[in-house]
């Protein structure tokens, strides 16, 4: 395999060991559970990902990079003590910080599977692979995320005294250039 792809795949799979890692603190963040119930299943849908990504690997005879693997592991837990410095509680600055790390990572990888869809051609091993599907996946799971990080953001960014005035002006109908 070309080294830069094989680094990419890498890049991607060590990225999700930290998405993991990620969505354990913050579904103890939400008391919601509505919002419990995505991230269990979005962590799922992580696991099942990271199985795509060994096994694009492993069509073109080449082993997941363990090095890489725990170099995310230790990104993460790197990024986690800030979390945990801040907090994942609801209402907290933390929390609403992790979901948008984890909404950057979830949008990587639609651009990851966006771009093997692009190169596909060129690896027929890869033919039962349908990356746009998994492209549209990544992209309502970032939609998700986004979702509760808007809701994060109204609790961790505005204050008690702020929210409960009554003085908020409506938002635009289009955004402004």
């Amino acid at each position: 395999m070309d080294h830069s792809l094989q680094r990419y795949l890498n890049d991607h799979l060590a990225g999700s060991s930290g998405a993991l890692h990620m969505i354990d603190k913050v579904v103890d963040g939400f008391e919601l559970p509505e919002a419990k119930a995505f991230f269990v299943g979005l962590k799922k849908k992580v696991e099942t990902d990271r199985e795509v990504l060994k096994a694009l690997t492993g069509a073109l005879d080449e082993e997941p990079s363990a090095i890489l693997e725990a170099a995310g592991k230790i990104v993460a837990r790197v990024g986690s003590l800030k979390l945990d410095w801040e907090g994942t509680d609801p209402g907290e600055l933390g929390l609403f910080e992790a979901l948008e790390l984890l909404a950057l990572g979830v949008y990587g990888k639609a651009l990851l599977w966006g771009i093997l869809g692009e190169i596909q051609p060129h690896f027929p091993e890869w033919v039962d692979h349908d990356f746009a599907s998994l492209k549209r996946e990544a992209i309502r799971q970032r939609d998700g995320v986004e979702f509760w990080r808007i809701q994060t953001g109204r609790e961790s960014l505005v204050s008690v005294e702020r929210r409960n005035s009554g003085s908020a002006r409506p938002r635009s109908a289009s955004p402004e250039a």
